[in-house]
């Protein structure tokens, strides 16, 4: 555990260090900022779409940090770094001490993970959470004090109040119960009311928020996203697609995309041999369960969307196999005696050769992502302080201090009409975020804008960006 703690600091340096050198915040945390000023100002964390643990957590944090962007980065690395404590305890329960530490240490130089948890995103500290919660399951329905089952629900609850997917863990957890006593491998007497005691607690955690989301959406809902997100999904705002066809188109863009994001080739390598070698071991499904199945809930959101971040919670799960697959190769190259040395090794190599992705932001800054800073200073410096902006992503608003209303999905001929509609004085074009669904406005982008528009200022960065603002002429 003392290493673990070593390696749990030197995450937290690292993650520390990138979001020094991220150019911008994403577009969910100007939202999770906003929930966290409106929770210090008036005491309500609640919004229909984002849950509100993680922005409470940023307005607990920000009188000590300052900046209100900076305290959610430093949420983020501080979740990102703790939870390798959890996920090493629970994977040293599992695979064995040797095969935990090195799993810590690919947690904490995980290209993907680090540059998560240096954002003002939820993801580390919903996986913190949820890991806490299924190591204190998993103790106390095997081995350890039954009163862990009720902390475990107190975690998932909390987990849940991040995420929604945390209430598919308490789902889980029932179930691995019920299996239990009715194979025989414990008694009902014994386990069922420590599970209802966890049932409890959880219900206790959400139910405010839960009571929340059904006044705001006229029926009881687990999460507002889901009321949001699925009418989009399945092609509502689009082409006609079944909800099968896409689950199974997005399970298809998930291996071609998002893995490679999840788990790099390096890591990749390492996993499969790393499950065939547990798969050899007497009594593994038993063991390693928990850790294949605590994997298979976000899998759930292939309904909606294929974003690898949001499945960056279930990789304390999965880098434990890539572990084992790192002590496999070293005990097959050399032999047992060696083989912990030899294992060192290979996982300094694995870690060097993820530092440059790991330090991309430090090693090739963005240029491009700096436009929305220029553009935002200089809207900031030139404009009145109630102009309205009327863009697809809120960014320049944001640090700009203007409002902003989201850009529709609609063509050059219909701009105008949206603009007057949102009462908005400017019009922000973006070419790094155009392509996929507002590909008619591309062309606005160099062309000349349509009646009723004038190009206010144009913001280029090599070899391609730009950001161009348009303001709604006084003419007709």
């Amino acid at each position: 555990m003392i290493l673990a703690l070593a390696v749990a600091a030197i995450a937290l340096a690292i993650r520390v260090l990138v979001s020094e050198f991220l150019p911008v915040i994403q577009p969910d945390g100007v939202v999770y900022l906003t929930v966290a000023k409106q929770f210090q100002a008036t005491g309500s964390p609640f919004d229909p779409l984002f849950h509100p643990l993680y922005p409470m957590c940023i307005a607990l944090a920000q009188p000590l940090v300052g900046d209100w962007e900076m305290s959610g980065r430093f949420v983020s690395a501080f979740f990102g770094a703790l939870v390798i404590l959890p996920a090493f305890a629970l994977a040293r329960g599992i695979v064995g001490r040797q095969a935990a530490l090195l799993a810590a240490v690919f947690i904490a130089v995980h290209p993907q993970l680090v540059q998560n948890s240096a954002s003002v995103l939820c993801e580390a500290t919903y996986t913190f959470l949820l890991v806490s919660g299924v190591l204190a399951a998993r103790r106390g329905l095997v081995s350890g004090p039954r009163s862990l089952i009720p902390f475990a629900g107190l975690c998932l609850g909390l987990s849940y109040l991040v995420r929604p997917e945390g209430a598919l863990y308490l789902g889980g957890l029932v179930l691995v119960a019920l299996f239990m006593v009715v194979t025989g491998r414990d008694r009902a007497a014994a386990i069922l009311p420590w599970v209802g005691a966890a049932v409890l607690v959880f219900a206790l955690v959400v139910a405010p928020y839960v009571w929340y989301l059904a006044e705001a959406w006229g029926h009881v809902t687990l999460s507002g996203k889901i009321d949001h997100n699925l009418p989009l999904s399945t092609g509502a705002a689009t082409a006609p697609s079944s909800l099968p066809m896409r689950v199974l188109e997005n399970l298809l863009l998930f291996q071609k995309y998002a893995v490679p994001d999840l788990l790099p080739w390096i890591l990749l390598l390492l996993v499969l041999p790393g499950i065939l070698a547990r798969g050899r071991t007497a009594g593994w499904l038993g063991r390693d369960a928990i850790l294949l199945a605590a994997a298979v809930p976000p899998f759930a959101s292939l309904a909606f969307h294929v974003e690898p971040r949001l499945f960056l919670p279930i990789l304390p799960f999965i880098l434990p196999f890539a572990a084992v697959g790192t002590l496999w190769a070293a005990v097959t190259l050399t032999d047992a005696r060696r083989g912990w040395r030899w294992s060192l090794a290979m996982a300094l190599v694995v870690a060097l050769v993820l530092v440059p992705w790991t330090f991309q932001p430090v090693l090739r800054p963005d240029a491009g992502a700096a436009l929305y800073r220029q553009a935002a200073r200089w809207v900031a410096e030139t404009q009145p302080r109630d102009a309205v902006l009327l863009d697809r992503k809120p960014l320049v608003a944001f640090y700009s201090e203007r409002r902003w209303v989201l850009l529709p999905r609609i063509g050059p001929d219909e701009l105008l009409a949206a603009a007057r509609h949102a009462g908005a004085r400017l019009v922000v074009l973006d070419s790094r975020e155009f392509l996929f669904d507002r590909p008619g406005l591309i062309p606005l982008l160099w062309g000349p804008p349509p009646p009723g528009l004038d190009v206010l200022r144009d913001f280029d960065a090599a070899p391609a960006d730009r950001l161009r603002i348009l303001v709604v002429n006084e003419r007709g």
